[in-house]
This record gives structure tokens, C-alpha cells and sequence, in this order.
């Protein structure tokens, strides 16, 4: 073989390997245009995070669903990786923390029955026959395409012990500048139950809000212990914007326009819903409304199995606006993975005073927000939706173990509440 086609060899094998080897972001990412609708929740509660009690026999299995826009039948494996309390590949072995092997294929799949939308539903449910933890704490799912070998999902869940009890109190801020707008929690966890030489240096805290991993608080630490009790009480630390009351529209019914929804158009080739005209919300007064703390439901009340029923449709959403902003304007929620992205950034429509979107939505019930990105690409949701101290929100606290010397970092305790249990 002469040098030049050895090195056109080389060229050529070094592009798959790249191709094959695409980086994997440690986040809930969607990698492909084509695939939508991605959940991935306890069996239990369609609604929740993608958190699983270590002993699964009694706890039941994680559910993920998503559908390929594509259509048709492609071979779609799954991975499990773990990782450490910063979300960062641990230093295991595979064979250290997985009861089985990666690479398995999705063998759950249905294609749609639905006039107006071509899609295929796959289904996976963990633990299985083929693959079971073998200790708790963070872990990766990673979707792939068989063909292609590229990513197409990426998918955070937890695997927690129950070795400590997390005490929680939500308060009034004592920073008074945020005593109207923001939520402080107070914490203390108790290990009467499990023995920890160093508390203080060896547990760490992460606090999530309503399930975006965008604005959660991590590797809190006690500055302090009473007997068995690490006691948290640094000023200004574990505390969160309130925000406001989610938004939302509701298309489970595509037979009527329902509450916040505009209208309901059909033809030949595709439903197109209009939502009402937004208003920014910042200078609003606060208003207690029933929302569902920034997740969707998928679900079709115009027939069964709304899993493979269901349309996909054109959904246009706006605000109103004197101006436009320095920044861009997005749409976000769990359906976002509360991330910007392109397909549903508004753009500003100067004749009309609005900022207009559109995107496809697969039926069923979506919170949301509109949020302005900054400069160094942060998302800041209060400055168009403002912030009130009596807001709702979801709160989950987790609690990580790593002693000196261990290669790890368990998950020994997860508590989760409301800011208002009586709502």
C-alpha cells in the first residue's frame, strides 16, 4: 500500500471514530432533530425526577419514553454510566457499578396510528433483565443509534440509599433585598443511623427547584453539628428565587380550544395552535394558580393510547412587547430541558409589538416560562416573569457521602417537598 492511500486510510477511519465517539455532554440533551417528547420519570409519578430508591425490588423501575419523528424502525442501544456528585464520569470500572452489560438494544416500540403524524414510540424501563445498579448515586443513560453510533439522548437519574433523615424549613429570607422575592430553606440532616466520622467534610447537599438541574445549588456543606446532626446555617446560601405561578396551555383535546389557548386549526396535513397573547409579568401582582411546577403530561383525551395517538402540533406562542430586548426571548420548561434552545427562541416582530415562536408539541399539558438570556448565557427567567415569596415550588434535597480515600460518591438521602404543602 502506497503512502497516499495509507494515509487516505487512516483519514478515513479516523473520521468514523470521531463520528462514532461524538462528545457526551453529562446533561439532559437531545443530540438529534428527530427525536422528541423525551420523559423519563419513576413508574409511580409521571411527574417527577428520574430518582429510584437502591433497593428496586420494592421501589418499582424507571420509565423513558421518546419518540422518533423519523418513523419507522432504527436500533436504539442504551448505556449506563455513573457519576460523581459534580456530575463527572467516576473513576469505576463498569464492572463495579452495573449488574449486566451496556449496549442492549430497545426492544419496546410502536408506531403511531395517527392520520396526522408520522412518528415510532420507544419505551425503556430500568432496572431489567438485562441490566441492574449496583450502588447508588449519580448516573448517566445514554441513548444511541445502532447505525450511526451517535448519541441521540442523554438522560440524568439517581439511585439513593436511605441512611440519613433530612430535616427542611422554608423561611423568609434574612437577606432583607430578597425577603419579598425569594425562598430560603433551612436543613439539617441526622445520621443517628449510619456513622460518619467527618460531616462536615465528608457529606455534600444539592437542592433542586421544581427539577431544573440549571438552577440547582450543589455541594452545599454543614459548617456545624448538635450530637447526630449536621446543622446548615450559612447566611444567604440555600436560597432560590421564587419566581412566579408557571404558565401554561393545555392541548389533551384537540376537539375545543381550552383555557389560555387562542384557537384550534386543522387541514389536510397539520393541526396549528394559537396560544393567547402574553403579557411580561414582572411589575404583575402575584396570583396562586394550580400549576404542575414546570413539567408536561403527555396524554390524548380524543382517543386511547395517547402514546401512539397522539398529533404532533404547530403550537405559536408570543409576548407582548414595547420593545425588544437586549437579549433573546425563549420559551423554556422541563419539555426544554430548561435549556435555550433554537426551536423555541421568539423572534421580535417590531409592526406588532410581539415576540412570536413556534414549535412542535405533542399533545398534552405544558408549564412554561419566558426567559432572557444574558450575556454569558444564562437564563434569567425573573426578568420577565418576576418573583413573589408565596410562589409554589417543588424542592428536592439530595445528599451525597464520599469518606476520606473512597473512589465515590454514594447518594445516602433524598428528601422532596412543596413550599406550600397546603396548596
Amino acid at each position: 500500500m502506497n503512502k497516499s492511500l495509507l494515509l487516505a486510510f487512516f483519514m478515513i477511519v479516523s473520521a468514523h471514530f470521531a463520528f462514532g465517539q461524538q462528545d457526551i455532554v453529562y446533561d439532559n440533551m437531545i443530540y438529534m432533530p428527530n427525536i422528541k417528547s423525551v420523559t423519563f420519570n419513576h413508574q409511580s409519578l409521571e411527574m417527577s425526577m428520574p430518582i429510584i430508591d437502591f433497593n428496586t425490588s420494592f421501589q418499582g423501575s424507571l420509565s423513558l419514553s421518546f419518540d422518533d419523528l423519523d418513523g419507522g424502525f432504527k436500533e436504539y442501544t442504551y448505556e449506563i454510566r455513573h457519576c460523581d456528585k459534580d456530575w463527572y464520569p467516576s473513576e469505576l470500572d463498569e464492572i463495579e457499578f452495573l449488574d449486566g452489560f451496556n449496549g442492549e438494544d430497545i426492544e419496546d416500540f410502536a408506531f403511531s396510528a395517527n392520520a396526522y403524524s408520522d412518528y415510532t414510540n420507544y419505551m425503556l424501563s430500568l432496572p431489567n433483565d438485562d441490566v441492574n445498579w449496583l450502588i447508588s448515586g449519580n448516573y448517566l443513560l445514554i441513548i444511541r443509534d445502532s447505525e450511526l453510533d451517535v448519541p441521540v439522548i442523554t438522560r440524568r437519574f439517581m439511585v439513593a440509599e436511605n441512611n440519613v433523615k433530612i430535616g427542611f424549613q422554608i423561611m423568609k429570607p434574612r437577606n432583607v433585598r430578597k425577603l419579598n422575592t425569594h425562598q430560603e430553606i433551612k436543613l439539617t440532616i441526622n445520621f443517628d443511623d449510619f456513622r460518619i466520622s467527618r460531616p462536615i467534610d465528608e457529606l455534600y447537599v444539592t437542592v433542586v427547584q421544581n427539577g431544573n438541574w440549571n438552577g440547582a445549588l450543589n455541594n452545599i456543606k454543614g459548617n456545624f453539628t448538635v450530637g447526630q446532626t449536621l446543622q446548615f446555617n450559612q447566611y444567604d446560601e440555600v436560597i432560590f428565587p421564587a419566581l412566579k405561578e408557571f404558565r401554561n396551555f393545555d392541548i389533551r383535546t384537540l376537539e375545543y380550544a381550552t383555557e389560555f389557548v387562542n384557537s384550534i386549526d386543522r387541514d389536510n396535513y397539520e393541526t396549528t395552535v394559537l396560544l393567547d397573547l402574553a403579557q411580561k409579568r414582572f411589575n404583575r401582582n402575584f396570583i396562586n394558580e394550580v400549576d404542575a411546577n414546570g413539567y408536561f403530561l403527555l396524554d390524548n383525551q380524543d382517543a386511547r393510547d395517547g402514546t401512539i395517538t397522539s398529533e404532533y402540533c404547530k403550537v405559536i406562542f408570543n409576548l407582548e412587547s414595547e420593545k425588544k430586548y437586549d437579549g433573546d426571548v425563549y420559551m423554556i420548561g422541563s419539555f426544554s430541558d430548561w435549556q435555550a434552545k433554537d426551536e423555541y427562541r421568539l423572534e421580535y416582530d417590531p409592526t406588532r409589538g410581539l415576540y412570536l415562536g413556534q414549535a412542535m408539541f405533542k399533545q398534552g399539558y405544558y408549564d412554561y416560562m419566558y426567559a432572557l438570556q444574558q450575556p454569558d448565557g444564562l437564563l434569567d427567567i425573573d426578568f420577565i416573569e418576576g418573583s413573589f415569596y408565596e410562589t409554589e415550588n417543588d424542592y428536592h434535597v439530595l445528599v451525597y457521602y464520599r469518606p476520606f480515600g473512597a473512589l465515590f460518591d454514594r447518594l445516602i438521602g433524598v428528601t422532596s417537598f412543596n413550599s406550600n404543602p397546603n396548596n
